[in-house]
């Protein structure tokens, strides 16, 4: 949904005109948010997709060794 026009400068100190809830800077390439709460969702986003990607990792590590590294060398 549209926003109301807003000029937010990034830390690079490009300007741009937001009127949707986060964009790329097309100065430096990083995020730039229209307020605060689009900051918080984004970054607690990230963090669970993030979680999410080291579980699943860890699983597959957990199902490798059980399953075909601890057969191969019995006790």
């Amino acid at each position: 949904m549209p926003r109301p026009p807003k000029d937010v400068t990034c830390r690079c100190g490009h300007t741009s005109t937001m009127t949707i809830s986060k964009m790329l800077c097309i100065k430096c390439g990083k995020y730039i948010f229209y307020d605060d709460q689009s900051r918080r969702r984004h970054r607690i986003h990230s963090f669970y997709g993030v979680a999410l990607l080291a579980a699943g990792l860890t699983l597959i590590t957990y199902f490798f060794v059980e399953m075909i590294v601890v057969p191969l060398f019995p006790r």
